[in-house]
């Protein structure tokens, strides 16, 4: 054996007063068993720690987003908004103004209002002087209705005095047929002169009772008159003057009914009017406040951009509702318990932090369709595990990846495989 080769052999090997035994092993065979007892520990490791916890690195930390919409058609006004700002439930965070609404309804209430408030003034116009000409016909009306009273208390008085000097010429005529009938019984008068006084004894008694059948007929016109009614023969029952006046009577009821049809319609007319102007004003502009607070999520649309109704400008996240959505292998759900302790760590953040298990459920959203974030599709089966996490105030995680470690509750690896394969 050559100096070279022995001092290789002795290189290779530890020295006897080294090791302290009489064997002697190489360097590269110490090696391959140190690494094959570390990979046999990190296999160890690796079955012992997915019975003790389950760890995804596919989770996201994410949150319902509430999306804000335009009510109406319009162009955006200039907003300030960025997304990563923070908004206050209640702010005004942008204003939706259009200049196309149709108003032509409103303007047609505006026209026949106008046109019901004439014809109300109109009316109260006519009202006003119709009472006038009533009064004035009232007057004219009594007025004759005095003179008529008078002139037939003259009547009267006249027909009383005729009626009386009747009674007179009756009562004579009465006494001069009595004497003669008397001397025509004794034979001192002629028959003749018997029947002219019977005769002027029966003109005058006729004469009176036509005279009283007058004085009654006055009596009674009198009385009439005295209630505003003309009984003359030929004449209307009352006097034209009022016939005018309760032809203009009529008139103002008629125009009473009208005006507070009028007024009626111009009430209905005013608060239709005051309720379009309302709807024209809702869609002319529209202030668009944030329905809850938290950080703009998501813009969808500028100041000068016209949108639709119904369209989104930005979507707004809850920072201080936040929560882990996780996915793990499917066939790991057994394991998990509702309601337990997870651990997760955010990506580039050294803190561990803990949460409750909220769920387990087949898809990445839950059914939620407004989640801000959901993990990446995983290859395989897999299901969503839902935590609750702490609010942070201040900050918000939303949007940032984290791992995630879930304890096991199932069976162990010696129960498993007995599962398996008994």
């Amino acid at each position: 054996m050559s100096v070279s080769f022995e001092r290789r052999a002795r290189a290779a090997s530890f020295p006897e007063q080294v090791l302290g035994l009489n064997v002697q092993l190489p360097w590269a065979r110490i090696l391959k068993m140190g690494g094959a007892a570390a990979v046999l520990a990190i296999g160890a490791y690796a079955v012992m720690a997915d019975q003790i916890a389950i760890a995804t690195d596919n989770a996201v930390v994410s949150a319902y987003s509430v999306a804000l919409r335009t009510p109406i058609d319009g162009v955006v006004g200039d907003t300030p908004l960025r997304i990563g700002d923070r908004v206050n439930r209640g702010a005004v965070l942008a204003q939706i103004n259009n200049n196309r609404v149709n108003d032509e309804r409103l303007v047609d209430l505006r026209e026949h209002l106008t046109e019901a408030h004439a014809h109300y003034a109109a009316m109260a116009a006519e009202e006003a002087s119709l009472e006038a000409i009533q009064k004035d016909l009232v007057l004219r009306s009594d007025a004759y209705v005095q003179a008529s009273a008078a002139r037939l208390a003259g009547s009267v008085e006249e027909a009383r005095n005729s009626l009386a000097a009747l009674y007179a010429r009756r009562d004579e005529a009465k006494k001069n047929l009595d004497r003669r009938a008397t001397l025509a019984q004794s034979g001192f008068t002629a028959g003749a002169d018997l029947e002219k006084a019977q005769s002027d004894f029966d003109v005058a008694t006729h004469e009176a009772a036509a005279q009283q059948g007058r004085l009654e007929s006055l009596l009674a016109q009198t009385v009439a008159i005295r209630n505003g009614v003309v009984s003359e023969p030929g004449s209307n029952d009352v006097a034209y003057s009022r016939q005018r006046a309760d032809e203009v009577a009529l008139r103002l009821a008629d125009l009473d009914q009208q005006r507070a049809l009028t007024l009626a319609d111009i009430k209905e007319t005013e608060a239709r009017l005051t309720s379009e102007q309302e709807r024209i004003e809702k869609l002319q502009t529209a202030s668009m406040i944030a329905p809850t607070s938290g950080m703009i999520w998501k813009l969808a649309a500028s100041g000068g951009e016209r949108l639709g109704a119904g369209e989104t400008i930005a979507q707004i996240v809850d920072c201080d509702a936040a929560f882990v959505i996780a996915e793990v292998p499917q066939n790991r759900v057994p394991d998990i318990e509702v309601g337990g302790d997870a651990e997760f760590r955010l990506s580039g953040d050294q803190i561990k932090r803990h949460g409750r298990i909220l769920s387990v459920t087949g898809d990445a959203n839950g059914g939620d369709h407004n989640l801000a974030a959901i993990p990446f599709d995983g290859k395989g089966l897999t299901a969503t595990v839902r935590i609750a996490m702490d609010p942070s105030p201040g900050e918000c995680f939303v949007g940032r990846t984290a791992r995630v470690l879930i304890p096991s509750n199932g069976p162990g690896l010696i129960s498993r495989l007995f599962g398996r394969f008994g």
